[in-house]
């Protein structure tokens, strides 16, 4: 292998300054911390430990940690290189496509179209098709001392690292787009409070972004030991956003959960106690929330977001704090 490719960490142990080494260091213990953050907030927030969503937040934290720690222990040569080559591919796929199932799993909570939940499905497991196993069978090889794969390797790595950015903005796209068209009239209803949530949403969603800009500039950049140390933060970082998100999903729910086709799944999960239930005047069809489900195919009636102002408001009054 060439020294170049040594030097950034691509087949072995980074050969860097005592200074960059001690900022490598500092990022995977940022990283590190971050994930006990997380997982603090998992286990406090979640009474019901089950659902899509839990278990893809538990995943993908958990692939940040993994990834994050032997990532640090190949770099300094402090375990041997090929198994953590393979510990390092597994945390890869938990955490990346595991944020991005955690997009997915929420997704059904704003919008009434199922097609779009299976649309970003196929388009999840088509990438982790085309992009994470063709990486994973170049880095290996790499580290295997296969000449011929360094160079597909680092072209490749590049594709995967814009293919999974694009995915994700996709998926944060058609979030803040159905949020702002199908939770529009809780919005209006809700004044500057509600103008404050879509700001919100969009701001969380904006960082994310700018997070993964940041990942393909070092690694455009041919600073491959800089990418891989800075993924697990913006990782982590990301999935702290997420709780953002939600918590501003709340807010609007809280307001009225009628527009919201899938309102038990956010309750299960949350363990909220709804004071609501039955038929309302103006209602089209009376909706009871089951404590028991949490999957994403046990839903209830679905009632059409179309109310009359009347509506809104005698909704807002039978919905109890969360």
């Amino acid at each position: 292998m060439t020294d170049e490719t040594n030097m950034t960490g691509e087949t072995g142990p980074v050969e860097v300054s005592r200074t960059i080494a001690m900022v490598i260091a500092g990022l995977f213990a940022l990283a590190c911390w971050n994930v006990l953050q997380i997982l603090v907030s998992i286990f406090n927030t979640f009474q019901r430990r089950r659902g899509l969503y839990f278990w893809s937040m538990v995943i993908a934290t958990l692939g940040i940690l993994l990834h994050a720690l032997s990532t640090f222990l190949r770099y300094f040569a402090l375990a041997p290189n090929f198994p953590m080559c393979v510990l390092i591919c597994i945390g890869w796929y938990a955490m990346v496509t595991g944020q991005s199932v955690v997009l997915y799993s929420r997704l059904h909570l704003v919008t009434n179209y199922d097609c779009y939940s299976r649309w970003v499905l196929g388009m999840i497991i088509f990438n982790f098709c085309a992009l994470h196993i063709p990486t994973t069978v170049l880095f290996l090889g790499i580290n295997l001392d296969v000449e011929s794969f360094v160079a597909p390797f680092d072209i490749y790595e590049r594709i995967q690292l814009a293919g999974f950015a694009a995915q994700e903005t996709i998926i944060s796209g058609l979030y803040i787009w159905e949020t702002m068209t199908s939770l529009r009239p809780v919005l209006v209803m809700k004044g500057r409070r509600g103008q404050r949530v879509v700001v919100n949403l969009i701001i969380v969603n904006a960082l994310a972004v700018l997070l993964d800009a940041a990942l393909l500039t070092t690694e455009y950049t041919n600073h491959f030991d800089v990418q891989t140390t800075f993924k697990p933060v913006a990782y982590s970082i990301k999935l702290m956003l997420e709780f953002t998100v939600l918590n501003s999903l709340l807010v609007v729910i809280r307001t009225n959960p009628s527009v919201i086709e899938d309102i038990e799944q956010l309750h299960d999960d949350l363990h909220i106690d709804s004071r609501w239930g039955g038929k309302h005047p103006d209602n089209t069809a009376a909706f009871v929330i089951d404590p028991e489900r949490s999957d994403q195919s046990d839903r209830g009636f679905q009632i059409s977001p179309v109310r009359s102002h009347s509506s809104w408001v005698s909704l807002d009054h039978h919905v109890g704090p969360a």
